[in-house]
């Protein structure tokens, strides 16, 4: 295959929408009309004059959501699996949802037979969300079965409803645990936890309490747990935290929070 072209060069990068039409048929399952393909190939290796170091391009398909399919357990990345972001169209912003299954490669040559789609904006805020929650897929944290199996499904749902309706503006939930060993049931796990929010959650004082809501009712029903035991839970942000702190804590993925379908549905 020839070399990559000045097009090519200049069209394409991380973050970019790929057309449909540019989509050879049959390489991509059947597609709604509004679903838009978002390039997530680091820039270096979707401009790469080399088709024969690097043969494809990968993408993600981001499926349009109405404002009512907002949920809280998949904004700001912290659900592995489905992840929402606000994209602008036509100026204005729209509510996207991913799947991380909905990832796919094809040929980085039919990126030649066209242009981009500029009807989709995706700020960088928001790529990097977007990044970061694709390549955690490989390397986000386990925490101990013992301890997973410990927080009942009555709990998990309600920690699920109210993450989904007040979890917007959290960046994550990090445990400290006494051990990660698989523990017995009668050795309790005495853990602490921080709600990790950006500096800008804290200056607002209406976005600031709503969180604090989140904290208060995660600490409550993760004591209701028998074999857990929360010796300490603060709300902290980004620039707060030491590194000396952050590196002894665990993310807690919200799949663990919700039920098997991780859809919440009410009580």
């Amino acid at each position: 295959m020839s070399p990559a072209s000045a097009l090519l060069k200049s069209e394409w990068r991380q973050g970019t929408v790929l057309p449909h039409e540019l989509v050879p048929d049959g390489a991509l399952p059947p597609l709604a009309a509004d679903d838009k393909l978002l390039i997530v190939s680091h820039d270096c290796d979707v401009v790469n004059s080399s088709y024969k170091l690097e043969p494809y391009v990968e993408i993600l398909v981001l499926q349009p959501k109405g404002a009512a399919a907002r949920n809280g357990i998949f904004l700001s990345g912290k659900n592995p699996r489905r992840l929402q972001v606000y994209a602008k169209t036509a100026g204005l912003p729209s509510l996207y949802e991913i799947d991380v299954h909905g990832k796919y490669r094809l040929d980085r040559g039919i990126l030649e037979n066209g242009h981009r789609d500029t009807t989709l904006d995706v700020s960088p805020d928001e790529l990097r969300k977007i990044v970061a929650w694709t390549a955690r897929r490989y390397s986000r944290p386990s925490l101990p079965s013992a301890f997973n199996d410990r927080i009942t499904e009555k709990v998990k749902k309600k920690l699920a409803k109210k993450l989904e309706a007040d979890g917007d503006d959290i960046s994550a939930l990090l445990l400290g645990f006494n051990t990660y060993d698989e523990l017995p049931p009668e050795k309790p796990y005495r853990v602490i936890l921080r709600v990790l929010v950006t500096p800008d959650i804290c200056a607002d004082d209406t976005k600031e309490q709503r969180v604090l809501s989140v904290l208060s009712e995660v600490r409550k029903l993760l004591s209701q747990c028998e074999g857990i035991e929360v010796e300490d839970a603060d709300l902290v942000d980004t620039v707060e935290l030491s590194v000396e702190e952050y590196c002894h804590l665990k993310r807690w993925d919200f799949d663990y929070l919700s039920p098997d379908d991780e859809t919440p549905k009410p009580e």
